[in-house]
């Protein structure tokens, strides 16, 4: 039999590819490129993984064959192996959306929240994972290996919403605040996970979720609550309106003693001078505190009701903390 060379021929959209030939003379090469290793297998059985560069098929070479290649020797010098080629390289291109069902136990309310991220994996063991994924198939796309791990997304993304719900520390009208929470959650859940089948989660994004559509229900809660919030900076801004006429009223008390005392017109005018600009001057600054503050206030419960955004509020946010 010739010699031959046995080189990956791989795409980028595949993962994972097993070599057509396993008819192996003695004296023939395996090429394997930077970016990948190659599998050895007999009969099931993992041989030896070879790194990049290239690698004679002889006696002693490499570790794993000398005995496949004693038998061989004589009238059938051909070696049978099953070669994989396996890409090392982490893999950036896993956009995952997902659907969820969520009850919000606070409300009752059943609604459609959906979620979208990203994921970077690596095949850390590729032996596992081979024996454990790919199985009998002659090779494994990108694609596949996503319709692989998005019920596992899905399912650890599910329970801590769940779990948070449950809690108490989140309902469907602050689901958007959880993404950093949710991102570093989820991770690690899915590495435990993916760690059996030989592969690495090397960072794992919720980039957005949000309730899908607004049935009547959750529109009428989600109106009510905004309208609450409106309520409470009311009564807020009445409250301090109330102490602002108390001040008023102290001033023309003291001007009643004053007068009463029969002080001289300049020492009555000048007293009521500094009273007025120190009322007027303790008025404006609380006054612009406090608006800044109820504002603040304000953007903070309109995020966690889930009437704007996380972007909206951090950009309404610094404008307001620029005023003071």
């Amino acid at each position: 039999m010739a010699i031959t060379t046995i080189e990956s021929k791989n795409t980028d959209n595949y993962l994972i590819w097993k070599h057509s030939n396993r008819d192996l003379s003695i004296g023939s090469q395996i090429i394997v490129n930077e970016s990948e290793e190659a599998l050895l297998f007999e009969n099931g059985q993992l041989l030896h993984i070879l790194q990049a560069g290239k690698h004679k098929i002889s006696s002693g070479n490499i570790p794993g064959l000398d005995g496949i290649i004693r038998r061989s020797i004589g009238n059938n010098p051909v070696i049978k192996i099953d070669i994989w080629f396996v890409s090392k390289v982490v893999s950036t291109d896993y956009k995952w959306g997902i659907q969820l069902q969520v009850k919000d136990n606070i409300h009752q309310l059943i609604v459609p929240v959906g979620s979208y991220g990203s994921i970077l994996l690596k095949i850390e063991d590729p032996s596992s994972f081979v024996m454990q994924v790919v199985g009998k198939n002659k090779n494994l796309k990108k694609e596949e290996l996503k319709n692989f791990i998005l019920p596992c997304i899905e399912r650890s993304l599910k329970e801590y919403i769940a779990e948070k719900i449950k809690d108490g520390s989140l309902d469907v009208f602050s689901i958007e605040t959880i993404l950093g929470k949710a991102s570093a959650n989820v991770k690690d859940a899915l590495k435990s996970v993916f760690e059996k089948y030989g592969l690495t989660v090397v960072d794992f994004f919720v980039q957005g979720i949000q309730v899908q559509g607004e049935s009547p229900e959750y529109k009428k809660i989600k109106e009510s609550l905004a309208d609450a919030a409106s309520l409470k900076i009311r009564a807020k801004a009445a409250s301090e309106a109330k102490e602002f006429y108390k001040d008023q009223k102290e001033l023309e008390d003291l001007n009643k003693s004053v007068e009463e005392e029969h002080y001289p017109t300049e020492v009555i005018e000048r007293t009521k001078s500094n009273k007025k600009q120190e009322l007027k001057n303790e008025s404006k600054t609380s006054q612009e505190i406090g608006n800044v503050k109820d504002r603040l206030e304000y953007l903070r419960e309109l995020l966690d009701s889930g009437l704007i955004t996380k972007a909206d509020y951090d950009k309404k946010r610094f404008k307001l903390l620029d005023q003071i």
